[in-house]
């Protein structure tokens, strides 16, 4: 069924739902990373410099220096305005500042950011979505080490709006992915004196070659309604998107080989009805992908974790518990560390670990995880229902941190970042 032209908000926060069930409450198996005589790891909340706005994506430049980028909003009447923000915790331990010189390059950009990547401090790129500023090409927002620049992207051919939901920054050229909403017929209604127009989502992949970004096409897809919100780069010839097929209902991957790209059907995976969110990839060149698996039998949605092995994907045991998945990063030994959301009646922001085992005695090798019981935002009214949701999650000498947004019912949301040492 096509799709009309009211376009989608596609926060990233919350692309599909599904009937959610009771929030239970089974524990997680200790953690082999916490054995006694392991120093005792804590949470410490940490002030963000803004407020009224979401921190979506957070990264680790080095040297104990950690970026966050998310967006401020407000209204204008009734327009709603974005305004792109990133805040810098220059060492472990220092507060959060406001990075002016980003939001003063962007401008009058109304975009929000759907993520951020960095190739180290002179290479980090923030993206998001088509602004009227950019006569309606695509916000992308880079920094050399020396200045932010805004660099726009073209939209697809006939297409009338779109988004870049994620980006991985890397030696040999960025790499974005997002979706672009594009028309397939228009009528004029003589009765309103304006145009009924019909269009379609599809997904959209684009590479940054060093002076521009270039479109990379993708295969053509059944159904009206796909889209990409994860890509990584193993190499530059083993390149993976995750994101959602319409048709199937299904999470969806694809490849690219240094010459096109493909459909990778995973078993387990992308058979199964869910949503793909973000990639990662670890230090030995394994490719993991979460988001969240859906329950045709009780409604209920469970989180999604897959790693690519080199030879196929397979599909992790996660913690009996309602949840979505919208980030993770991939931490020293081939762990990996995902941050999302619990659903139920109580709906809270997570962050669990997941540490591999040494194979046993037929070979085989497993993993462990742990909840690493991420504290919930401070409320100033218990009365009031809160929503929480950690989309961001990053590692590096400061420790793991977290970022995310927490939503009282009738007011604005809140952005929290959270470190573990």
């Amino acid at each position: 069924m096509l799709k009309s032209s009211r376009r989608r908000s596609l926060l990233r926060a919350a692309v599909a739902t599904a009937a959610l069930a009771t929030l239970l409450s089974t524990p997680l198996p200790a953690s082999a990373l916490d054995r006694p005589g392991t120093p005792v790891r804590t949470w410490a909340a940490e002030a963000a410099p803004y407020t009224d706005a979401n921190l979506v994506d957070v990264v680790s430049m080095g040297r104990g220096r950690t970026w966050a980028a998310g967006f401020t909003v407000r209204m204008e009447g009734k327009v709603t305005r974005f305004q792109p923000v990133v805040a810098e915790r220059s060492a472990p331990g220092a507060a959060w500042t406001p990075l002016a010189t980003a939001t003063a390059a962007a401008g009058e950009v109304s975009s929000r950011v759907n993520a951020v990547d960095a190739n180290g401090a002179r290479d980090v790129w923030l993206v998001g979505d088509d602004a009227s500023a950019l006569d309606g090409r695509v916000y992308t927002q880079h920094f050399d080490g020396t200045r932010w620049q805004v660099v726009p992207v073209d939209l697809a051919e006939k297409a009338e709006a779109g988004s870049l939901l994620a980006v991985d920054a890397r030696p040999g050229g960025a790499w974005a992915a997002g979706f672009a909403q594009i028309e397939v017929s228009r009528t004029w209604d003589a009765e309103k004196g304006s145009w009924i127009i019909e269009s379609r989502t599809a997904g959209t992949v684009r590479h940054f070659d060093g002076t521009a970004w270039r479109d990379v096409p993708l295969p053509e897809l059944p159904g009206d309604y796909w889209y990409l919100n994860g890509v990584q780069a193993v190499a530059d010839d083993d390149v993976w998107a995750s994101g959602y097929d319409g048709d199937s209902g299904s999470p969806l991957l694809m490849h690219y080989d240094g010459s096109s790209w493909r459909r990778v059907d995973a078993p387990g995976v992308t058979d199964i009805p869910g949503h793909a969110s973000k990639l990662a990839v670890t230090e030995d060149g394994e490719v993991w992908v979460v988001g969240e698996d859906w329950s045709p039998e009780d409604g209920s949605t469970r989180a999604l974790v897959a790693r690519h092995d080199g030879k196929g994907w397979h599909k992790l045991a996660v913690p009996d518990v309602p949840a979505r998945l919208f980030g993770l990063t991939a931490r020293p030994g081939g762990a990996i560390a995902v941050v999302g959301q619990t659903l139920g009646n109580r709906r809270e922001a997570l962050a669990w670990a997941w540490t591999p085992l040494h194979p046993d005695a037929t070979g085989a090798a497993g993993g462990r995880w742990k909840d690493l019981a991420l504290p919930q935002p401070a409320v100033t009214d218990a009365s009031v229902p809160v929503e929480n949701m950690a989309t961001g999650v990053a590692g590096g000498r400061a420790g793991l941190t977290v970022v995310g947004t927490s939503t009282a019912e009738g007011a604005e949301p809140q952005p929290f970042v959270s470190i573990r040492r």
